[in-house]
Order: C-alpha cells, then sequence, then structure tokens
C-alpha cells in the first residue's frame, strides 16, 4: 500500500513538472494560431508567420514576391512566370486544376488561391487535411489594393505590403490627375481576336478602363466574360480597340489583319488598334497599376505628351 501511495506521488511530481515545463509551449502554440475570413466568407486558420506559402495563381505569386514573402514560397501554380525567382519554384498545377499530391507533399502551412477556376471540392479536402485555404476575389481596383494588404497580414509582411499598397494607391491617383476632365473614350478590351472575347461591368478590367478615361462598350452585358461577333462591335463601334497579349509586338500585324476588313468602326477608321501585355492587364497584381498607365496613355495620348502620345506598345 506504502509503495502503490509512493508511486503515485512520483508519478504525480512528474506529471506537475511536465505540465509546468511544456504548459508555456502549449499556450504559445495556441496563441500562435489566428483565424481569418477570406474574401469568400470562409473562416480560414492560419499560423502566425508562416514559413511554408503555395500560391495557387500568378498574381498571388506576384503579390506574395512584391511583399517580400518570395522567400517562402514553396510552390507555385503554372504560368506564374513573375518575377524571374518564381520560375525554379515547384509547380502544383493550374489554377483551374491544383495538383493536390503535390500540394500535400510540399506541406504547406497556407495555401492562397483565386474564385475564379477553383474547384470547392480541392478546397474541402486540403482543409480537411488541417491545411489553411485563403481565397480571394477582387473585383475592382481597390479591391487589389484591398487584397495586397490582407496577404500582407495573412503572412505576417504588413509594412512592406502597406508600402506596396500606397504605391499603386499613388499610381492611380496620377492617372486619375491626368484624364480628369477628358471626353470619355468608347472602348473594346479583349482578351483574344478569335474568338473575341471581352469583360462587362463587375471585373477589375472594366474599372481599369473607367480609371483610364474610357467608357467599355461591353459594360451593360450581363455576362461577366462574353463573346462579340464582329457584327455587334460595329453596332456598338469603339473608337479604341486594345487587344491583350503575350507578344504584343508579334501579335500587332495579326490584329491589323484582321480589323482593317470592318473599316466602318471608328477605331479601324482612325488606326487606333492597340496590342497591351496582358500581364499587366489581366493579373489582379501590383503591375496592375502599370496597366492602368499604359492604357489610359493609349486613350489618351493628349494627356501624356512627354511620353510621344499613344505609340503602338
Amino acid at each position: 500500500m506504502k509503495k502503490r501511495y509512493k508511486l503515485l506521488l512520483i508519478t504525480t511530481a512528474i506529471s506537475a513538472v511536465l505540465i509546468a515545463t511544456f504548459a508555456p509551449f502549449v499556450t504559445i502554440a495556441i496563441a500562435e494560431e489566428r483565424h481569418f475570413i477570406d474574401q469568400m466568407g470562409r473562416n480560414v486558420v492560419v499560423p502566425k508567420n508562416p514559413r511554408r506559402i503555395i500560391s495557387l495563381a500568378p498574381n498571388i505569386t506576384e503579390i506574395l514576391f512584391a511583399i517580400n514573402a518570395g522567400d517562402r514560397v514553396v510552390g507555385v501554380s503554372e504560368f506564374s512566370n513573375y518575377p524571374d525567382a518564381a520560375l525554379s519554384l515547384p509547380k502544383v498545377g493550374t489554377y483551374i486544376k491544383p495538383n493536390l499530391e503535390r500540394i500535400i507533399e510540399l506541406s504547406p502551412d497556407i495555401v492562397i488561391a483565386t474564385s475564379d477556376g477553383e474547384k470547392e471540392k480541392e478546397v474541402k479536402k486540403l482543409q480537411t487535411l488541417g491545411i489553411g485555404v485563403y481565397v480571394i476575389n477582387p473585383t475592382d481596383f481597390f479591391g487589389i489594393i484591398a487584397t495586397v494588404r490582407e496577404i500582407g497580414t495573412l503572412v505576417s509582411s504588413e509594412v512592406k505590403a502597406e508600402e506596396v499598397a500606397l504605391g499603386m494607391e499613388k499610381k492611380i491617383n496620377e492617372v486619375r490627375v491626368k484624364v480628369s476632365g477628358l471626353k470619355k473614350v468608347k472602348v473594346l478590351l479583349t482578351f483574344s481576336m478569335e474568338p473575341i472575347i471581352t469583360m462587362s461591368s463587375g471585373t477589375f478590367q472594366d474599372d481599369m478602363i473607367k480609371l483610364a478615361g474610357g467608357t467599355n462598350i461591353a459594360a451593360n452585358v450581363r455576362i461577366r466574360y462574353p463573346r462579340f461577333s464582329v457584327e455587334e462591335i460595329i453596332v456598338r463601334a469603339p473608337e479604341v480597340i486594345v487587344v491583350t497579349s503575350m507578344s504584343p509586338g508579334d501579335d500587332l500585324k495579326k490584329a491589323d489583319e484582321l480589323w482593317s476588313r470592318f473599316g466602318t468602326i471608328p477605331a479601324v477608321k482612325t488606326g487606333r488598334i492597340y496590342m497591351i501585355n496582358s500581364d499587366i492587364v489581366d493579373r489582379p497584381a501590383p503591375r496592375i497599376v502599370e496597366g492602368l498607365y499604359e492604357l489610359a496613355r493609349l486613350l489618351h495620348p493628349e494627356a501624356f505628351p512627354e511620353e510621344g502620345g499613344n505609340d503602338e506598345n
């Protein structure tokens, strides 16, 4: 009986020492977990200062590198080609179809995804494995800037994120001042020539056209990314046609050949058909303000006399 009592005392004493020793660490671990509501209204649990981050879209990759979190990115989606440092990182599928096995192998602390193209079942699968997935969905310029700040908070890089966000706001204000009071230009901004795919209101490209001093001829279409026939474009009569392209120099000749057949379109009559680098127009990332500046220069060359007007991009 005495031996059992002594054993109980010893066990209790050891337990007390273990609790006293490790309790602070347990408390810290709990405190390090942070809860966020992502842009889809979902609760996401993220460790403080995550060390292993996976990006599931090129724009997210750009944001992470811009806010000095690139050294913690362990995997990126296909087509994450900026900056150059992202090219050598492990690929984890596309933003439309993430490679779950590869993501799990990389043991991320957090996965950052976009609402466009992400499959709900893949996101849920990662969550059931204890991997937090934060989904973004910016639909206008200030939503993009807010996303930069959000991701900065998410990965504990708030100071640099704020610096980047303020720089973006400054560039937007510069463009606003330059085009203020100028007549709005009717614009067709399209992602491709065959088929002709454009965007309506509720997209950040539509917001870009407005900020650049233009009017989107497809703004009133119910589909976010509609296909247009040439006949419909003739009726809507854009004064400027801008095509986003991965190879603006090479594709300009093709665009001229395509549109030259439709001389009744005002943009064709005046030769105002331009190409623009798709990376700075189609990606909601910090470089989007460069795209805004370039688009404003194409729409309103009179506001940018120091830059030689609207030379073809």
